[in-house]
């Protein structure tokens, strides 16, 4: 079965990147995605709503939307991982309905813990 694939990232960092580091690891099959065949699709990139208490619940909810297309698999990008303080709850929280990957490129190991 094809996986489809949707990204989420981090809407602080969004401000500043074009997402082209997601994309290039994506679209080369590097990184994150090497696990992936290339028969792998990416359908959704979107990012969260910034960090408050509702963090985690407007994630899943995103996340929910992806599901209703078909999305299977979620990577959360590199910069959550890297900069967001919910990022093990949101790993929690969609492992409930997707596989979670916890990165997008860059090391496995990263600078917090990786969901693989």
């Amino acid at each position: 079965m094809k996986k489809k694939i949707g990204i989420i990232n981090c809407f602080e960092v969004s401000k500043r990147c074009s997402g082209s580091g997601c994309f290039k690891a994506f679209n080369n099959k590097g990184d994150s995605f090497k696990k992936h065949d290339s028969e792998a699709e990416l359908i959704s990139f979107v990012h969260c709503n910034g960090c408050s208490e509702n963090s985690v619940e407007q994630v899943v909810s995103r996340a929910q939307r992806m599901k209703e297309i078909g999305v299977d698999t979620i990577h959360l990008s590199s910069c959550i991982r890297s900069k967001c303080s919910y990022y093990e709850e949101f790993i929690e929280a969609l492992s409930k309905d997707f596989e979670v990957i916890g990165y997008t490129h860059g090391s496995a190991e990263g600078k917090k813990k990786n969901a693989e």
